[in-house]
This record gives C-alpha cells, structure tokens and sequence, in this order.
C-alpha cells in the first residue's frame, strides 16, 4: 500500500511536469538549475525546485552534483526517459498518465454516491487538461503500419482500388481514422463520435496531419444514419466497452455493412476468464473498470454494464445477438488490445 501511494504521488507530480511543459523544455533544451526552467517556463522558481529535487530523487531526471547548492544544481531529462515523458508521438510515450490519474481522483466523491444508488455519476469536464491522447502514438505507429497488415482480407481491401470506405464508430480525437487514412492512400474514412468537442479535435488532427481530404468526421450517432450497406469495412476500436447496448451498436454496424463486408472490433486485452490473483495488465482494466468504464454507463435505462472487462465470450454474445452468425478472435498481437473480426 505505501509503494502503491508513492507510485500515485509521483504521478500526481508527472500530471505538473506535464501541464506545466517542464518535460518539453528538458526534452528540448538540455539541464537547466531550477531558476532556468522557472525563468523559461513562466514559474515560480522555489516549487520549480522542489519538483526538480523529488524527480532526481525519483530517478526520473539527473542532478550533475548532488553536493551542489539547490541553486547551482543542474537537472537534466535522460535520453531513454524523452519519449516517456515527452514525445508525444512515441510509442512509449506514458506521460498521460498523470493526467489520467488526477481527473479519475476529481470523480471520486461523486462515485461514492453512485455506487450507493446504482446510477451514474456525472461525467467529469474535460477542462483544465484537455482530451489526454492516450492512443495517439500507437495508432499512429502501429494501426496501419503493423496491426491491419496481420489481417489479410482487410488489408487486402484497404490497398485495392477503387479506394474502400470505413466508418469508424467511437472514433474519439480521430486518431484511429487518421491512422488508417496515412497507412492506406486510397480509403475514405467515415468518423462517428456523439462527442462534439472531440469531434471538433478529431476536424483539427486531420487537417494537421493532411489527410482531411479523405477522413470526415461527424458527431452523430452511426446508427441513425442513412447509409445502410455503404461500407466495406467498419471499425470500433477500444470503444465498445464503453457502449451502454453494445449488442445494438453491433448491430448498427452491421447495418452499415456492404457485400463483403467486415467488422472489425478492438477491445481490451483481457484473461479469457476470471482470474484471481491475475496480471497486472488485468488489474489495470478492472481498476479503471470500476472508477471510470463502468460508473459511465450505469446512468441509462437498459444498459448492459459491459465494464472494461469484456472477455472474448461476453463479445460472442453481443455478436450473435447482433446477428453475427461468428465471431474470430485475430492473432494480431498487442501489448494491450485484442482484435476480432465479425462477418455477417
């Protein structure tokens, strides 16, 4: 428990380092005394130590002399720490994390009430952060790159011309559709979120990544489209989880399927059956499972109270009950996700 509570407070103070660009200007300008990084970016100096001490003694930064006075001291980013905590766009990138962790503690309170009552709590305001890109360098990385490639018959459709069309359902920031859009020249890619702002953000990545030619995004929900059989490809990806009927939302998909067509779902990578004591990878689903997925869509009438946990035979279920008459679990292998694929 002590190691646990250390390991949140140094979070709590990456969620600082983070906010605050201290990381960036390490990344980007090399070490700096304490009065330097607050100088360069607009701080106060005497807390601007104090992080900086807590992080060399973390083992996060380096000190060049430990015996030097707090201000003469010299702290520096270590180059294998840079794409942790600085380079967004790394596939190692983790720095979101402390983002994560102090907007999951804001909610806690009004948790305590839902779980009394059984309702959900409500949903937690994006600001002071923003939308933490958790996904974004994977996505980017790998989708396209590695993970479609293991997945012959789409990513034979994806490369073949006349370009296919894809409509990813739960699409968030839009870094999936961008992904998909950079790896394969020729599709168009449809994004479905019920979130404006997101929306919004995902508009904003695509013109910055140029490919707004061919990724649309709209804030609507899928199902309630007129484009029944538009598709040759549809996408959930680390989405349905977090759906209130996902039986429905398959579904829907479903709808939205041309001849041939296919699904293809991403979730989490899960046991394939309760396991106790279980990995930490396990721990880490079950533990946002209760402080975030599941409280979420516990509000509606109806719902399914899916949790992070989706087991590969709680997903067969949904399936047949959308009228997938078979679901095949892919052998893309992940760090984190598990891919299936659905054909009507």
């Amino acid at each position: 428990m002590f190691r646990n509570m250390a390991g949140a407070l140094e979070l709590c103070t990456v969620y600082l380092g983070e906010r605050l660009g201290l990381y960036r200007v390490l990344a980007q300008e090399g070490p700096k005394t304490s009065a330097e990084l607050a100088e360069r970016t607009g701080t106060a100096e005497r807390y601007i130590r104090e992080w900086l001490e807590h992080h060399a003694a973390s083992g996060l930064l380096t000190v060049d002399d430990v015996a030097a006075g707090p201000l003469q001291r010299r702290y520096q980013l270590p180059a294998m720490h840079v794409p942790v905590l600085a380079d967004l766009d790394d596939v190692r990138y983790e720095g979101y994390h402390g983002t994560e962790l102090v907007r999951a503690a804001r909610g806690m309170a009004a948790l305590v009430e839902a779980f009394r009552t059984g309702a959900a709590p409500p949903p937690q305001p994006w600001a002071p952060e923003g939308r933490p890109d958790y996904n974004r360098a994977a996505f980017l990385n790998l989708l396209g790159n590695e993970w479609l490639p293991q997945i012959p018959a789409i990513d034979k459709r994806l490369r073949a011309e006349p370009g296919a069309r894809v409509a990813d359902i739960a699409c968030g920031a839009g870094w999936s559709s961008i992904a998909m859009a950079l790896a394969y020249p020729l599709v168009h890619v449809d994004g479905f979120d019920l979130d404006q702002d997101v929306i919004a953000a995902a508009r904003r990545n695509a013109l910055d990544h140029g490919v707004a030619d061919r990724v649309r995004f709209t804030a609507t929900d899928a199902s309630a489209a007129d484009m029944s059989g538009r598709y040759e490809v549809v996408t959930i990806i680390e989405g349905l989880h977090d759906m209130t009927r996902p039986a429905d939302a398959l579904r829907a998909a479903r709808r939205l399927l041309g001849t041939p067509g296919w699904l293809l779902v991403a979730d989490e990578l899960t046991e394939d059956e309760f396991t106790a004591p279980a990995s930490l990878l396990e721990c880490y689903h079950y533990a946002w499972s209760v402080i975030g997925c599941l409280p979420a869509v516990m509000g509606e009438p109806g719902t399914a109270a899916t949790g992070a946990v989706m087991r590969p035979g709680t997903l067969r279920r949904y399936a047949l009950e959308a009228g997938f008459p078979g679901l095949e679990v892919l052998p893309v292998k992940t760090d984190w996700l598990r891919f299936y694929l659905l054909t009507p």
